[in-house]
């Protein structure tokens, strides 16, 4: 397909135009400066949106917008240069695809939310489509997201509202994959899309997968009456909490949730789970697996296994399961002595502990392989000695017996250290 892309600079156009771009379309960026070298570049302002549609073009996606806190466009500016894009496009019979906002509403308490409900009418009322993505992320830290990201890099504690705000994620990427799919299809006008995760989720949880699965940090919850940020926007001023952001954090608490699930299946588009998407690969279940790996070695070898030691651990899953981790317990992350606790066949013989059980000789397997293993399983570069050994037997006893003592007062609760999956090997 022909594709122009307007705001293909920013935060979702980069990464749409990159996906199109990857799967062989033509790709036109229209902007004010000029953009990667694989596009052509069409000059585009949104204060001049005179704007010449190349022939056979398939779709314009309309992303421009001004997002800056200090506003250099104009509300009504951006309306007209939408309303200009809309009537070139229906002169050239090309799909219009706009894509508006959550907060999209005529009562929004951002103009931001009130401009994009404004261009929403003109779109729809001329058969364009509108998108309506929830909270974006993923990629590189740009948009809300960068924003948000920077702010839990920087602080000890994130913020958690109360009442508290829910909102329904979608990845940069997945978004990119239904906007393709909308220009694609023949059969798709004059609709409107919403599109984020079914189930909401609060913006404290959005921020902790920020922080656990993003930064991989530590980050305490604290909670933050929102009439105290009500007051802190009064005492700042309008222009300094646009600046800190404040407004569009309390755009969230106005947010009405969205029914997604309708538009998901239209599009036939499946979302990657919040974990997986925080990863900046896209996909972080190999980051998964070599946590889990960790854990596992760790276990058997009694110290941090090597790099090349992981790899080969999620290489092998990938290979011969499923690809999926099955632990999932931040605890074991920290102390992964305490699988000992699960270490027994009262446990790894029934239905759920079957899949740890072949995870585990899978992982002595490759610590046996190993120049590390060696050295801890075959004793070497050891200093031996009798009272040294005693010692170290009658410790290995002592410690045996405390553990299987805590195993059994423990047993109701160690099902929470796993997902519960099951493997495509026990299937």
């Amino acid at each position: 397909m022909k594709l122009l892309i307007t705001g293909a600079t920013g935060y979702i156009g980069e990464r749409l135009a990159r996906l199109a771009f990857r799967e062989g379309h033509t790709v036109y960026s229209a902007s004010r400066k000029q953009t990667d070298t694989h596009y052509y570049w069409l000059p585009f302002d949104l204060k001049k949106p005179t704007l010449d549609i190349p022939d056979e073009t398939r779709a314009l996606v309309h992303l421009a917008a001004d997002t800056t806190h200090n506003k250099n466009i104009s509300s009504e500016t951006e309306v007209q240069a939408a309303r200009e894009l809309i009537r070139n496009s229906a002169l050239t019979n090309t799909k219009l695809i706009f894509i508006s906002s959550q907060t999209a509403s005529p009562d929004a308490p951002t103009s931001y939310g009130q401009t994009k409900w404004r261009i929403e009418q003109d779109v729809i009322a001329t058969g364009g489509v509108v998108i309506r993505p929830g909270q974006v992320y993923g990629g590189y830290e740009r948009g809300l997201f960068g924003v948000l990201s920077s702010l839990v890099r920087r602080f000890p504690l994130i913020p958690a509202l109360i009442p508290t705000p829910l909102i329904q994620p979608i990845h940069v990427d997945d978004l990119a994959v239904a906007i393709l799919t909308v220009a694609a299809r023949e059969d798709i006008r004059g609709e409107i899309f919403c599109l984020g995760s079914v189930r909401p989720i609060s913006f404290s949880a959005f921020l902790e997968s920020i922080a656990t699965n993003r930064l991989n940090v530590l980050r305490i919850a604290a909670p933050l009456p929102v009439p105290l940020i009500t007051l802190a926007r009064a005492m700042l001023g309008k222009r300094r909490t646009a600046q800190l952001g404040l407004d569009r954090l309390l755009s969230l608490l106005t947010l009405k949730s969205m029914s997604t699930q309708t538009s998901l299946q239209r599009l036939g588009i499946t979302l990657r789970p919040l974990a997986y998407g925080m990863h900046r690969s896209g996909n972080g279940r190999r980051r998964h697996l070599l946590v889990e790996g960790n854990i596992l070695l760790s276990y058997l070898l009694k110290s941090p296994p090597g790099q090349s030691l992981l790899r080969r651990y999620a290489r092998a899953i990938e290979a011969l399961g499923n690809g999926q981790a099955i632990l999932d317990s931040k605890l074991l992350s920290l102390f992964p002595s305490l699988l000992a606790l699960i270490d027994n066949p009262s446990f790894l013989c029934n239905e759920q502990g079957k899949a740890l059980s072949w995870r585990l000789h899978l992982a002595m397997t490759l610590a046996e392989a190993s120049p590390q293993g060696a050295v801890v399983f075959l004793g070497l570069k050891r200093s031996g000695g009798f009272l040294r050994t005693f010692i170290a037997l009658g410790m290995s006893v002592l410690k045996e017996v405390c553990w299987r003592t805590l195993a059994l007062l423990t047993k109701p609760l160690l099902s929470n250290m796993l997902i519960k999956r099951k493997s495509p090997r026990d299937a």
